[in-house]
């Protein structure tokens, strides 16, 4: 028995998990050297405070990887790795960004890494769920059916949910920033974005109804030269999905609502392969983006500011002057960890922790994040491939569409800190502060670790 757990030992992701505990330790470290006395560092009361926030989710993850070696051997062995890379980089900006921030034990700084450890420990609890426990076992029992098969079968049972969730919160909805929208539900201790579960129920319903009607909606039909979709079977997908976007729009969500547009696209494309479709949703899409820009008043505001933003460098323009300036101070490697002020930039901890690594680590620390990035998507999609034959279909398009939240959602925050499209309320993945979006993405790798261990 101890020779078998032996061989199922996952040395490589445990390798690179110690390697990320150290890379972090360092950089709280090399952060408080910056900020604080190096005698203070230097004692062990000190020292400790220091590394707090990041230890106990670290160490989890380290539990976790050697959970994965008992219960399930065959999961992805670079995902965890890379996850808790983006996690701890996480903890670490959000120790050094809050705003008016001076000093390294500010009341305020303690609230916020003390809620960003807490949000990413319990991340990695519900990873742990979703892979560790035996859920096919569970459901056979009671259910007659796999984890996976149930998410397939009740795919209107779960965008119901979602749907509901989202419309509740134009009745009991919170706006905790002041900034005029309401999507999230004040619990008292927590806050909550429906929009961020629905990212995932609108993918297990499409994944669902797309591997149910492929074969149909591969076909289509012909008129002369011309080859149409079959619409009979493609309008109750774009229905349920313009149900989505419309109600997220309607609560100016821009960011949720391109996110699930381009994920809508992919795995639309992915199950029918027609280039046409994504074509036509482009042309929808751009003429979708013009129309909003003549009518709702914010979707104009954010383009302006976009195309201009040194117009009113002093207003709404503020905070992406102050980004392009922080980017700029950055150079090639940037000012160092705990050197740099990326404070003065609003909201630097949320919608802006790329400009804050672009500015301590340069560019050379921000090419490094997205190679981190591009390797975890490049992972998501190889677990997508990697379905065996009688898995293909449901699995395969679920895997895909995750990934492609986190591949979209990534590229549209970078895209709008570097001023290659307008800015949009979306955070940086794992990175960013903020709990619902730490949680679902959690929930996330822990789905397509438990695909991957079944694929193998």
């Amino acid at each position: 028995m101890f020779v078998q757990r032996l061989r199922q030992f996952r040395a490589i992701e445990f390798r690179l998990m110690i390697t990320v505990l150290l890379f972090f330790a360092a950089g709280y470290l090399l952060a408080a050297f910056a900020t604080r006395q190096s005698e203070f560092v230097a004692t062990v009361p000190g020292l400790l405070g220091i590394l707090w926030p990041s230890t106990l989710p670290l160490l989890l993850f380290i539990a976790m990887s050697l959970a994965l070696s008992w219960r399930s051997p065959n999961a992805d062995q670079i995902l965890l790795p890379l996850v808790a890379l983006l996690a701890g980089l996480g903890l670490l900006l959000n120790a050094r960004l809050q705003p008016s921030l001076t000093a390294l034990y500010d009341d305020i700084y303690a609230e916020v890494a003390a809620k960003q450890s807490l949000w990413v420990t319990l991340g990695v609890c519900v990873l742990a769920a979703i892979v560790l426990i035996p859920w096919d076992t569970l459901f056979i029992r009671l259910q007659r059916t796999s984890l996976m098969d149930w998410l397939d079968h009740h795919r209107y049972v779960w965008l119901t949910l979602g749907l509901g969730l989202v419309l509740a919160t134009f009745f009991f909805g919170s706006d905790p920033n002041g900034s005029g929208v309401k999507v999230w539900f004040n619990f008292g201790l927590f806050l909550f974005q429906p929009s961020e579960l629905l990212k995932i129920i609108l993918v297990i319903f499409m994944a669902s109804y797309l591997n149910e009607h492929r074969e149909v909606v591969q076909a289509g039909y012909r008129l002369g030269p011309l080859r149409l979709p079959p619409l009979p079977y493609l309008v109750p997908i774009i229905g349920m999905w313009g149900i989505a976007m419309g109600t997220i729009v309607f609560q100016r969500d821009l960011g949720a609502a391109l996110l699930l547009f381009g994920v809508f696209l992919a795995m639309l494309y992915v199950a029918t392969d027609r280039t046409a479709y994504v074509l036509a949703g482009m042309l929808a899409f751009a003429l979708g983006a013009i129309a909003l820009y003549q009518v709702v008043p914010v979707v104009k505001l954010r383009v302006d500011v976009w195309l201009d933003p040194w117009a009113t460098a002093q207003g709404t323009g503020y905070q992406i002057v102050q980004a392009i300036y922080a980017l700029a101070s950055g150079g090639v490697f940037g000012v160092g960890l705990g050197r740099g002020i990326p404070a003065i930039v609003p909201a630097i901890h949320t919608d802006f922790a790329f400009t804050a690594i672009g500015e301590e680590l340069g560019l050379a620390g921000t090419l490094g994040l997205l190679a981190a990035y591009i390797l975890l998507i490049f992972r998501g999609y190889s677990i997508a491939l990697a379905v065996p034959g009688r898995f293909r279909g449901f699995e395969q398009l679920l895997a895909i569409g995750l990934t492609t939240i986190l591949a979209v959602q990534t590229l549209i925050i970078i895209g709008g800190n570097l001023r290659l499209i307008p800015l949009t309320g979306i955070t940086l993945p794992f990175i960013s502060y903020g709990g619902s979006s730490v949680l679902i993405n959690f929930l996330i790798i822990g789905l397509l670790m438990r695909i991957s261990a079944s694929s193998r």
